[in-house]
């Protein structure tokens, strides 16, 4: 094992001004969650006596709020207050460093790098860069090797010949470093090149050439991507998508076209359960095992499908609770509801649930049979055995008792629960 400590350094400091929106790239949303978060995940994955994010001053405020309320704990946070290049960043970092260990650098804009990954390359006691074999090198670093295939050096784009923007051996941007010698080199670096920076990658060449570092080449030079555009974001996407549609297929749930189901990140189905095309499903729903999804449904957060809950075309889930053989099949919006175990939902079913100031719940009973076009306005309970007639408009307050029946505009009681009999007692 290795014998001087990793710490962990991530540049997120840039002004993400080729995404065009205004907005921090590192929180844009990728499968469900922050791009950002991503990385730190694959980041925390190895053990690290300290892990350092590198931020600017134009989205700090943003991403620190973000990372306050996120399950991300143990960052210290450095700002690099100008974008001088990669190295300027690091330099950044550098008072909340120690002068002795070894420091892992990423980029915050590689949300497919795996921690296996990074484990293997925290292994390398002398040091570590990490490359790819790509088809289209554009916008990397080429790798420079010696005629014994050591490493010679690294090129950013803007500054290759010819000869070297043909080379297909990219820079991945994840680096293990010695800290001492880093802070040597970087204090005698120049921004002497066509971007007029600070670039790690000439600081990094030198300081694995002193340390003896190793070359890591990657098996899958997906892992590497890097989202500089909104184009870069739908591929990154689409990647992740069809990782997490994978897991699901292996674990037993039916995907009836995999092209056209959204499933994001954090999402449970159980084993037996179809997906029809056209769903979205949103990070944190949970489906039981032999339920059916679609096609053409929004299942939000908070949404939960006991076994064998079925929500068809149209339908629109958010904080819903589906018992066990629930339906609701066509053209409704549950929210903020719970649906008992057998009851049936009709058509075109609305859970008013938003009086302009505060969201209500809504709750109906077991084996209820809901007419089409019923508005339940919320807070209201349809009991056990309950009916609405369709076109009903139940409002806030006026509960129906388990087993009545009711109808109208608004909703008036038409039939009166049965009593028990003895024999029922």
């Amino acid at each position: 094992m290795p014998s001087s400590a990793v710490h962990i350094l991530v540049l997120a400091g840039g002004e993400s001004t080729r995404i065009r929106t205004g907005s921090p790239k590192a929180l844009l949303d990728l499968c469900g969650r922050p791009l950002l978060d991503w990385v730190l995940a694959a980041a925390e994955t190895v053990p690290a006596a300290s892990r350092t994010l590198v931020l600017g001053g134009r989205h700090r405020r943003a991403i620190e709020d973000w990372l306050a309320s996120s399950d991300r704990q143990g960052w210290t946070i450095a700002i690099q207050e100008e974008a001088r290049g990669t190295a300027d960043a690091v330099r950044a970092a550098f008072p909340g460093l120690p002068e002795q260990g070894r420091l892992l650098v990423l980029c915050g804009d590689t949300p497919l790098l795996q921690g296996d990954t990074l484990a293997f390359l925290a292994e390398q006691e002398a040091g570590a860069l990490l490359t790819a074999e790509v088809d289209d090198p554009t916008g990397y670093g080429r790798i420079l090797r010696r005629s014994d295939g050591s490493l010679a050096g690294i090129v950013e784009e803007a500054d290759c010949d010819e000869e070297q923007a043909a080379i297909r051996e990219v820079n991945a941007g994840v680096y293990l470093l010695d800290l001492a010698v880093l802070r040597r080199v970087v204090a005698g670096l120049t921004a002497d090149n066509a971007q007029g920076e600070f670039y790690l990658t000439d600081a990094a060449v030198a300081v694995l050439e002193e340390t003896g570092g190793v070359v890591v080449t990657l098996d899958d030079p997906a892992e590497m991507q890097g989202v500089n555009t909104l184009a870069d974001l739908a591929e990154a996407s689409a990647l992740l998508r069809g990782a997490i549609l994978g897991r699901h297929l292996a674990a037993g749930v039916i995907i009836d076209d995999p092209g056209s189901a959204y499933i994001e990140d954090g999402v449970e189905i159980g084993p037996g359960s179809r997906i029809l095309p056209f769903c979205v499903i949103r990070r944190g729903v949970r489906i039981g095992a032999g339920c059916t999804v679609g096609p053409f449904a929004h299942l939000r957060p908070g949404t939960v499908l006991a076994d064998g809950a079925e929500v068809g075309n149209f339908v629109e889930t958010k904080n819903a609770e589906l018992g066990p053989g629930a339906k609701s099949k066509h053209l409704t919006y549950l929210g903020d509801v719970s649906v008992g175990a057998g009851a049936n939902v009709g058509c075109g079913t609305i859970t008013a649930n938003y009086d302009g100031r505060a969201k209500h719940r809504t709750v109906i009973g077991e084996r209820a049979f809901i007419g089409s076009g019923t508005v339940l306005v919320a807070p209201v309970r349809v009991g056990d055995g309950a009916t609405t007639g369709a076109g009903a408009v139940v409002l806030r307050g006026r509960d129906v008792p388990a087993g009545a029946v009711v109808a109208g505009v608004p909703a008036r009681l038409l039939a009166r629960p049965q009593p028990e009999s003895p024999a029922d007692a």
